[in-house]
């Protein structure tokens, strides 16, 4: 008798040890049971609300309905422990994201409690959308906005950069050389306007002269306005806007898979 409840002590120390080192949140396995999507936004955190939830489904579905490639994101609590690597691919293999030859799905996953995510890309999209710029998407665009607890506005973000990238519009450190190429345009505005304006100076004063040695003024040579410019004729090439998505031919929502595959592409992060 005393040997057996030795063994039960210590089977008992044996799975508070596991437990204390290795905590695991309620939950399912998103490996052994990954979960199935009827949404293009699935959030199991509760974290974004209705409105936000209605906007991002309908974006994706737009895109959906205009390229075939399908988009999806998915947020849970936690991983519980498991390489959010495998997660991710295990839950887009399941709910075969993207058309079944093209191969055009990208799943979003995001952790929250364990502060990760992942942007799992299928065989078709990863010439479009490669590791690198997977990557430059977390840390430059979605991750800056989940460090200050803007979960919608990354998510938001994260969503129209991929749908660039599949487009073929979005390129590795943009905001860094659209940035750097201002700040360089700023200081040689700087640097050339004394000389400029000197040039202005003598331009001004050999014309006076000129003029003033032809007889003065010519009447009737009135100025009309020089400007052609009228912002009317600037029309947005930005296919991300609200009014696109507000004319999407279906008022369905709703994900299903098409039978698209997957072999690793993508990359992960935290915030």
């Amino acid at each position: 008798m005393g040997e057996e409840m030795k063994n039960i002590f210590i089977a008992a120390f044996l799975l508070f040890v596991t437990g204390f080192l290795y905590p695991q949140e309620n939950g399912q396995s998103q490996i052994d049971n990954p979960s199935a999507l009827t949404e293009y936004v699935t959030d199991e955190t509760g974290t974004l609300d209705p409105s936000q939830l209605v906007t991002l489904r309908k974006r994706l579905r737009t895109f959906f309905d205009s390229t075939s490639t399908q988009v999806v994101v998915v947020m849970i609590p936690s991983l519980n422990g498991e390489p959010i690597e495998e997660a991710a691919i295990r839950i887009a293999a399941k709910n075969k994201i993207g058309r079944k030859g093209s191969n055009n799905g990208v799943l979003l996953l995001i952790a929250k409690n364990d502060r990760k995510l992942r942007i799992e890309v299928g065989y078709g999209l990863e010439g479009a959308l490669t590791d690198a710029l997977s990557k430059s998407i977390i840390a430059n665009v979605i991750s800056p906005q989940f460090k200050t607890g803007n979960y919608f506005e990354g998510i938001e973000n994260g969503v129209n950069a991929i749908i660039a990238a599949v487009k073929g519009e979005y390129k590795a450190g943009n905001n860094q050389s659209q940035k750097s190429g201002t700040e360089s345009a700023v200081g040689w505005i700087i640097f050339l306007f004394p000389f400029g304006l000197v040039v202005f100076i003598v331009v001004i004063v050999v014309f006076s002269v000129r003029r003033a040695s032809r007889g003065g003024y010519v009447s009737g040579s009135g100025y009309s306005g020089y400007n052609s410019y009228s912002s009317s004729s600037y029309s947005s090439s930005d296919s991300y806007s609200s009014s696109s998505d507000s004319s999407s031919s279906s008022s369905d929502s709703g994900f299903s898979g098409g039978g698209g595959d997957f072999g690793g592409g993508g990359a992960s992060g935290d915030w």
